[in-house]
């Protein structure tokens, strides 16, 4: 096979490619034999039919399978030979067999750009303090608290912020918009927004069993309801006023530790440490590739980002549904959420490349006991056995997926642990 290849961007190239005739009769020898083989004609067993026959009878199919055999055979030929890495397939703008019995293709495909990288040595990584400021500590304890705390019921009071009401609410539109309704049990802390500022407002000062009203006009989630004035009748059936425990020995004991709040406010540090370590990681990885790449702004192949575009605002639309939320009725600009979440996609492909980069020139490998290592792990962590989930990843075409991340965090971790001791 002769071809040649043109760069037509940083990321996308052509290619021409010609098959002898010889080849091409030996390729559509081996197609001719397998529809032959599978053939069902009438008067002959299965295998059996003259050859001359099955041409004749499935001459578009043996033609078309041809043709798909003979692309695969070019485009195999081309990336074999050539240090490229395409980043999508090859895109076929002509395959034909010619008259004298040769196969010619053309073609274009994206590929991941050619990328230089600083020298890994020199990475100086920033400071990150993994020292928990009291303040947070403070913080930490204080949402622990609030995981415990309980609601009282609250008689003779007038209702404030912060209290945990239930009320029946009656709800009719007086312009004739809609169809009155009534919710019998519906529930909110007021004052964090969680209904109409003006319901909030009507039983403010209110005193359980009083009934109170209010007028709203509903928001664009509302739909073709949007901007309709509704007039309610909130009939305050309870409250309840949260109280949250003290901070001492027995709050500690209500988290398993008997040794007391001294105890737990110290595994509340080492747990702050820890997250700080984690988020130090993430920090250093970051000003790696910063320092890697340096001002460059790499070319990125627009079919991946495209995609993978694509992929994560199906997944933002997906749970948004399992959260209950219909997107059709909710107000989103998905112009700007696009927006945003390319811009995201095009930093993390970025940062992909110059860390494949810092493998490559590293000599990074990931070998297949440390594939299955954390193709267990991520098992455990799913609970699916083991054979399962390596089944179904090769089935997909993501076990190479999953190596390229434990070779990109592999390398990470070796220009990282030779800085880290620096850091003290």
């Amino acid at each position: 096979m002769s071809y040649s290849i043109e760069r037509l961007g940083p990321c996308r190239v052509a290619v021409a490619a010609v098959l002898g005739s010889e080849i091409v009769a030996r390729e559509r020898r081996r197609v001719v034999e397998t529809w032959r083989r599978n053939a069902r004609l009438p008067g002959f067993r299965q295998g059996k039919a003259p050859v001359s026959l099955v041409e004749r009878r499935f001459a578009q199919e043996i033609d078309g399978d041809l043709n798909e055999e003979l692309i695969r055979a070019c485009w195999r030929e081309v990336r074999s030979a050539e240090e490229l890495r395409p980043a999508g397939p090859l895109q076929v703008r002509k395959a034909e067999v010619s008259a004298d019995g040769g196969f010619s293709l053309e073609g274009e495909f994206e590929v991941f750009p050619v990328v230089e990288i600083g020298d890994p040595a020199q990475f100086s990584p920033p400071p990150v303090d993994l020292e928990p400021t009291p303040e947070e500590v403070d913080a930490a304890l204080q949402q622990m608290r609030e995981r415990q705390a309980a609601w009282e019921p609250v008689e003779g009071e007038p209702i404030a912020e912060g209290m945990l009401v239930e009320v029946e609410v009656r709800g009719q539109f007086p312009d004739g918009e809609g169809e009155p309704f009534c919710e019998q049990r519906s529930l909110f802390v007021v004052g964090k927004g969680e209904v109409y500022p003006e319901l909030e407002q009507a039983v403010l000062g209110a005193a359980v069993g009083d009934t109170v009203t209010a007028e709203a006009r509903l928001g664009a989630s509302a739909g073709e309801k949007a901007g309709a004035r509704v007039h309610y009748e909130v009939l305050v059936k309870g409250a309840r006023r949260k109280r949250l425990p003290e901070l001492d020995d027995a709050l500690a004991a209500s988290f398993g530790v008997e040794q007391g709040l001294a105890v737990l406010t110290e595994r509340v540090r080492e747990r702050l440490r820890f997250e700080r370590a984690r988020r130090r990681r993430a920090v250093w990885r970051e000003a790696l590739i910063a320092h890697l790449a340096g001002d460059a702004l790499l070319p990125l192949p627009e079919g991946v980002v495209k995609e993978r575009t694509r992929v994560e605002l199906l997944d933002f639309a997906r749970e948004l549904a399992r959260r209950g939320v219909d997107v059709e009725k909710v107000e989103l600009d998905w112009a700007e959420i696009e927006r945003d979440v390319r811009q995201r996609v095009e930093r993390v492909l970025h940062g992909e490349l110059v860390l494949d980069a810092l493998a490559e020139r590293l000599g990074v490998e990931v070998s297949e006991a440390e594939l299955d290592g954390e193709l267990e792990k991520q098992a455990r962590i799913g609970g699916v056995p083991f054979a399962e989930l390596k089944g179904n990843l090769a089935k997909r075409g993501d076990l190479e997926h999953v190596r390229a991340l434990l070779r990109r965090e592999k390398a990470t971790d070796q220009v990282l642990g030779e800085v880290a001791p620096k850091e003290g």
